[in-house]
């Protein structure tokens, strides 16, 4: 036990492990087979998961010595690192620990402080190492973060109920990262959100953190990371769909060109309204694969720990922005097409009927 020295009152310790996930988005894709040959980065043998599909799955691999002792905290390591076709670096970093809530909140946000900065650098350097298997690489277009705030749980046996009606508000702090209690009814919507299996287990999902109270700790983590991973790139599409209606918009893009009048020559040109089409093509395709890719027929559990990520990450909330951005882009396109379409018709019509009038001049003629 510690004592608070203003209420002297013992404060309970918990052992357990912080668990930081990072996602950064580096390219358009990445050429994973190139670097298996080349052997850019030291590639490991990664168990595949029960709960994901075992098509396109990413590639795992070790980081470094040297970045796996500067790591910035005692005894912390990176548990996963890896690199995903679709651009994306991913990496999880846990720290173990053995505090009070009170005080692991205060050195939570020292810690995510480093590992931001860590995550980085780590992400930079093997950026570098793979630089040649990216297609359009940049450093970085867009990065997102998770962490989860693992316990064992006590020697008491007590029921999640009574865990979270002597911690819950410790708890709903330590998850918002605040350094004051929150209100009740703040304190009451975190907690709503809450799962266990056993009995004897507790997961507590939140916007930017979950708590997980459990002997283990593995199994949740790659729902952890797959939301993150899928919220970045949501994000990063919802960006990209932006600047290019604005340019749309912006440069009158909309009108045709004499050259696109021309019957089967028009076709031919790619237009900005036609790349518009192709961009709704590849981010459908990409945003599909990664909404399917976790698959849960009979296991309601899992199901439903995954429903609260997707819901209190504003999963769903990106993913129907994108759409409706998409809806715009196929209605211009279409709107594009159906002129384009009108104008060839047009141009056909005309020169029916000219050669309908010279056939008829030379047989006049005649």
């Amino acid at each position: 036990m510690k004592f608070d020295q203003s209420s002297l009152q013992p404060k309970t310790v918990f052992k357990g492990n912080i668990l930081l996930f990072y996602a950064f988005d580096v390219g358009d894709d990445i050429d994973l087979e190139l670097i298996k040959h080349k052997g850019f980065v030291n590639i490991c043998v990664m168990p595949l998961s029960a709960y994901f599909k075992n098509y396109h799955i990413p590639l795992a691999f070790r980081m470094s010595d040297d970045q796996q002792k500067d790591v910035g905290a005692i005894n912390a390591s990176c548990i996963s690192s890896k690199v995903h076709h679709f651009g994306v670096l991913s990496f999880c970093y846990r720290i173990p620990f053995e505090d009070s809530f009170e005080d692991l909140k205060v050195k939570i946000i020292d810690i995510k402080k480093s590992f931001d900065e860590k995550s980085e650098i780590d992400a930079k350097n093997t950026f570098k190492k793979i630089y040649p298997a990216i297609k359009k690489p940049r450093f970085y277009s867009l990065k997102n973060s998770y962490f989860a705030v693992h316990v064992y749980p006590l020697k008491e046996k007590i029921t999640p109920e009574e865990f979270k009606e002597l911690y819950g508000s410790k708890i709903a702090s330590l998850l918002r990262l605040e350094v004051y209690t929150l209100s009740d009814y703040q304190v009451d919507e975190i907690l709503a959100s809450s799962i266990g299996y056993y009995g004897q287990d507790l997961i507590i999902v939140d916007s930017a953190a979950s708590f997980i109270y459990d002997d283990e700790y593995f199994e949740p983590l790659e729902f952890f990371e797959s939301a993150n991973i899928q919220k970045l790139e949501l994000q990063y599409f919802d960006r990209v769909l932006d600047q290019k209606l604005n340019y749309f918009y912006a440069q009158k893009s909309y009108q045709v060109p004499l050259r696109a009048y021309i019957p089967l020559v028009g076709p031919r040109m790619e237009q900005p309204v036609s790349r518009l089409a192709k961009l709704r093509v590849d981010i459908s395709v990409v945003t599909e694969r990664l909404k399917n890719s976790i698959k849960m027929a009979g296991d309601e559990y899992y199901s439903k720990l995954y429903s609260m990520l997707v819901e209190k990450m504003s999963i769903r909330e990106w993913r129907d922005s994108i759409h409706r951005k998409l809806a715009i882009i196929q209605d211009l396109y279409s709107v594009y097409q159906d002129r384009l379409d009108t104008i060839h018709e047009e141009i056909l019509t005309v020169v029916i009927i000219v050669l309908i009038a010279l056939e008829a001049f030379i047989a006049f003629m005649r």
